[in-house]
């Protein structure tokens, strides 16, 4: 196998040689012999045994039988192992001759390389003045090529690790792509061909004398710059040239006078190898022989190739031009910037070269890659610095694609600087101090574009950007870094991690201060390479900038004058200003060759902000948890449902009035009923009246299946409720918090503020969503940081786990979600027709308004009987017992007060045993007092429409009754109160 090219017609002098050294590949190996069982070893002696049996008659002779198997075998044995032997002999030799073969292919397959890149180092090389430009071949590029190595032997033969190691060594990756044929077509953008036509003929003087150019429009441009230089040049005759496109240039890199092969004699057109420009670290190349590659084209600007004319002209022994001197024919006619962005994305991806304006005459340009990574600018007011970083940006985007350079501006000194190039493609935002919030999101999201380069880096393989050519450099240009970084204290820190590691990461910063040197931080200013001071007032902000004060000394009548120190050297440079019509015809510009380019135009590096409402369907309903609205990391750049997750543990909604803390919860109860990952999706809302919400709390079932318990306004609920009974709920409340990760139910609560009564459950909650409207005190009282809260904040704006939140928005008010709620039994009615009732013959009452207590019982049907009346009835208070007709037809009422009833001295303890006993308006310890061995009774806020009743076996129970007044609903009839 060879790896040599075969080459086209007149390309002798651009046709490579192989080498001397060829590799010769181990021969493969042998199959291993195969052993023969010895059969006639085996059966000889057995018949020898048998015959002297018969002769001799003895028959010890049959012993002899049995020797020859065992030695055929034995035998057998033996020469199988010498086979195994060999054959591992043959592969340890075999490995040893694979092993050297790889070493020797990959020292053939460096020894290329480094042959290649000698005899073609390309136009870049030239440039640098690594090499002379006198005997070079002509290089396309650099790519993946075929080495050029001899091969005798068969691939194929080899094991398939060692094929692919081989393979890997008979490829180079980066070496010089030579072309098969003498004429190039070169195509693409009209800059990059003129620049990719400038290195071909810079390489083309060392090979060819005469290069030759076919005649086109831009011939006629790299020809006008050949003939300003003195270089020499020939049109490619017609006859023997191939048609050009308008955006199409072609070469004849052999040179005119040399040898016409026959094949270029004839008829036949000659070959041709096509370059296609997709941009500044990418193209397409066909051979003659119709292989394609893909490479990394090398570029020339016009001030390179001037500069590299004057060497060859004076190695030629030649006089150059006399308008050649100064450079002045390249730049008569047009602003500086015109002609010099011809080809300047020629330097490459590693290059953000730039021409800023004058400097004695000459093009100023700058590199903020090699002279940076990062620029400062200084001065005052009016000395032009806004218009330095216009012309800065139109500098690095004129010939440069949205694919290798992208602006982001922060203008913070009235929001108009870069209003001109708001259009320009490479532009990907402009943010202003009108919006501080939209600001602060856009420099914070820095940090998450950071991430992304440091993850796309290691991904590749990589340690710069320069050697990842599909990511684009960021350019964040700054005017009035001051006003910005005072807009955060963290702001400081983002920028000054950014200049620490954005020379690898392609992010390079341009801060512009009237006084940077008390603006920017040390360690930030220390990474600027640039430092750009115009007129300034004082010689300290100069000295202090440059370390000399002559900046202060730049005259105020020449905006724009500056000195620019980069490197050991400090310049004084004019920078050019750019009008208006000029700025919108480069924008136009930049949108066509986009547009060319097939380009998408590039997002900004930032999301927008959380929209003020939500639907809850628009949420993702995938994932764990229930989602209740979008959560917003803006250093991650990421937008995402927020979820809570019940299994982590309870819930506090913290905020004031008018904030949205009840919409939340509707949002939540909403979700939660839709959420698969409840099991039964049982919700309870906790009712705001405090009496239903004690029976709710403690029902029986609340923790028998799981589901979601809710509770609007703990506070509230808390401060309407009297001791003991608030201990009661606190220490209910503080132990579905405990449990709630691991019990049902879960448990979502709401609060203003913090309180006493409220901290130990707030404290042992897992999950907090805090909402950062309202008023700013009651927000920081609440626990709020203050850097968090927001006036304007619209309802459900909130911080969830460390970021900002929008809450989604409900369709039903929470009020209306009530669902577990207690329906309360009234005061049964006795029947007349029964000899017994629910109640028994007679209901003991213990009531602090028995006149009101009075009237609703007999409304119901009771004949009531006042305490001491009743005592006067009998000799003791041991009433009637069970089974005893009462006086009456009626069941009767017995009512006291709770200081009557005490004074019988134990009477209401011994009576209840046989009697229901009605409670209305009694404490807990007047309860206590008269029932020592109760639990706490249900609470009761209202004696005039609820009560406690107790059985005969000491079970309490709420009754309510909805007519205080007798007259309706008639004797008898039962009715439930309401909520």
């Amino acid at each position: 196998m060879t790896a040599e090219s075969s080459a086209g017609p007149g390309s002798a002098s651009l046709r490579f040689e192989l080498n001397d050294g060829e590799l010769h590949l181990p021969a493969p190996l042998a199959e291993p012999r195969a052993v023969p069982f010895p059969v006639v070893m085996a059966v000889a002696p057995v018949v020898v045994s048998i015959a002297l049996w018969l002769l001799l008659g003895s028959p010890a002779m049959l012993a002899f039988a049995v020797l020859g198997p065992a030695l055929a075998v034995a035998n057998y044995v033996e020469a199988r192992r010498q086979v195994r032997a060999e054959q591992a002999r043959a592969l340890a030799s075999f490995d040893r001759e694979l092993h050297t073969c790889v070493r020797q292919a990959a020292q053939l397959a460096r020894e290329d390389l480094v042959a290649l890149h000698r005899s073609a180092p390309g136009a870049r090389a030239l440039v640098a003045g690594e090499r002379e430009l006198s005997a070079v071949s002509v290089s396309l590029g650099f790519g993946s090529v075929r080495a050029r190595i001899q091969v005798r032997g068969e691939l194929r033969d080899l094991p398939p690790s060692a094929r692919r190691e081989l393979e890997n060594h008979f490829t180079h990756r980066e070496a010089p792509v030579l072309p098969d044929a003498a004429r190039v077509a070169v195509s693409g953008p009209h800059q990059l061909v003129l620049a990719a036509g400038r290195a071909l003929l810079l390489q083309g003087h060392g090979s060819a004398p005469v290069p030759g150019i076919a005649r086109g429009e831009l011939a006629s441009l790299l020809a006008r710059e050949l003939a300003v230089l003195g270089m020499p040049w020939s049109w490619i005759d017609a006859a023997s040239g191939s048609e050009t496109g308008p955006r199409e240039l072609l070469l004849d890199l052999r040179g005119a006078g040399a040898p016409v092969s026959r094949a270029e004699s004839s008829a036949l057109p000659a070959p041709v190898v096509r370059l296609q420009l997709e941009d500044t670290s990418s193209a397409r190349v066909e051979l003659s022989g119709g292989q394609r590659l893909t490479l990394r084209p090398a570029f020339v600007t016009a001030e390179e190739m001037r500069a590299c004319s004057l060497a060859w002209l004076d190695a030629a022994g030649t006089s150059p031009p006399s308008d050649t001197t100064h450079g002045q024919s390249l730049f008569d006619g047009a602003t500086v910037q015109a002609e010099a962005a011809v080809g300047q994305a020629a330097r490459g991806p590693s290059s953000l070269h730039a021409v800023l304006g004058t400097s004695g005459g000459a093009p100023f340009g700058i590199d903020l890659v090699r002279a940076g990574p990062h620029a400062v600018i200084g001065g005052t007011t009016g000395s032009g610095k806004s218009e330095l970083l216009m012309t800065w940006v139109l500098a690095m985007t004129e010939a440069r694609s949205t694919r290798e350079v992208q602006i982001l501006c922060f203008d913070f000194k009235g929001g108009a600087t870069f209003d001109p190039i708001a259009s320009l493609p490479h532009c990907v935002g402009i943010v202003t101090d009108l919006d501080a919030s939209e600001a602060r999101r856009a420099a914070i999201s820095l940090g998450a574009e950071v991430r992304e380069r440091e993850l796309a880096l290691r991904a590749a393989g990589v340690a710069d950007i320069g050697q990842l050519p599909g990511l684009p450099r960021l350019v964040i240009l700054v005017d009035e870094y001051q006003a910005l970084v005072d807009a955060g204290a963290d702001l400081q820190e983002l920028f000054a991690d950014i200049s620490a590691r954005g020379r690898s990461l392609g992010m390079h910063l341009v801060l512009c201060a009237q006084q940077p040197a008390v603006a920017v931080r040390g360690a930030t200013l220390a990474n600027c390479g640039v430092r750009v001071c115009l007129r300034v007032i004082s010689d300290a902000d100069s000295t202090a900038l440059l370390g000399s004060a002559s900046a202060a000394r730049l005259p105020a009548a020449s905006p724009g004058r500056a000195l620019v120190a980069a490197g050991d050297r400090i310049t004084e440079v004019q920078v050019e200003q750019r009008e208006r019509r000029t700025i919108a015809r480069l924008t136009e510009a930049a949108v066509e060759r986009e547009a060319h380019l097939g380009y998408a135009s590039p997002g900004r590096p930032w999301l927008p902000a959380l929209p003020p409402q939500i639907k809850l369907a628009e949420l993702a309903s995938d994932g764990t948890g229930v989602a209740f609205g979008v959560l917003d990391d803006t250093l991650a750049r990421r937008q995402s449902p927020a979820r809570l997750d019940t299994a982590l543990g309870a819930l506090v909604v913290i905020g004031g009035p008018r904030t949205g803390k009840s919409a939340c919860l509707a949002v939540l109860v909403e979700a939660a009923r839709a959420a698969v990952s409840l099991v039964a999706r049982r919700v309870v809302v906790l009712d705001s009246d405090v009496e239903s919400a004690w029976d709710q709390l403690f029902a029986d079932d609340l923790t028998a299946q799981p589901g979601l318990l809710v509770i609007d306004d703990i506070d509230v609920l808390l401060a309407g409720i009297e001791e003991p009974h608030r201990t009661a709920v606190v220490e209910k409340l503080e132990r579905l918090v405990r449990h709630s990760a691991s019990a049902s139910p879960a448990l979502v609560f709401s609060l203003s503020r913090v309180t006493g009564g409220t901290a130990p459950l707030v404290s042992a909650t897992a999950q907090t969503l805090r909402l950062v409207g309202g008023d700013r005190a009651g927000f920081v009282m609440a626990g709020g940081e203050a850097r968090d809260h927001r006036a304007d904040a619209p309802p459900g704006r909130a911080v969830w786990r460390g970021l900002e939140c929008q809450v989604a928005r409900a369709t039903e008010e929470l009020r209306r979600m009530g669902s577990g709620l207690v329906a309360f039994p009234d005061l049964p009615a006795p029947s007349p027709a029964d000899d017994r009732n629910e109640l028994g013959n007679e209901l003991l009452v213990v009531a602090r308004q028995r006149a009101a207590l009075r009237r609703v019982l007999e409304g119901r049907g009771f004949e009531c009987i006042e305490l001491a009346d009743w005592r006067a009835e009998g000799s003791s208070l041991s009433g009637v017992r069970a089974g005893e007709k009462p006086h009456s037809a009626r069941p009767r009422a017995v009512i006291g007060d709770p200081e009557g009833w005490q004074s019988q001295f134990g009477a209401l303890s011994r009576l209840s045993t046989e009697h229901h006993v009605l409670l209305s308006g009694v404490t807990p310890g007047e309860h206590r007092a008269f029932f020592r061995g109760d639990p706490l009774p249900p609470l009761t806020t209202d004696s005039s429409r609820s009560a406690v009743l107790r059985d005969t076996e000491g079970r309490m129970v709420r009754i309510r009754w909805s007519d205080p007044e007798p007259g309706t609903p008639e004797p008898g009839t039962p009715e439930s109160g309401t909520v």
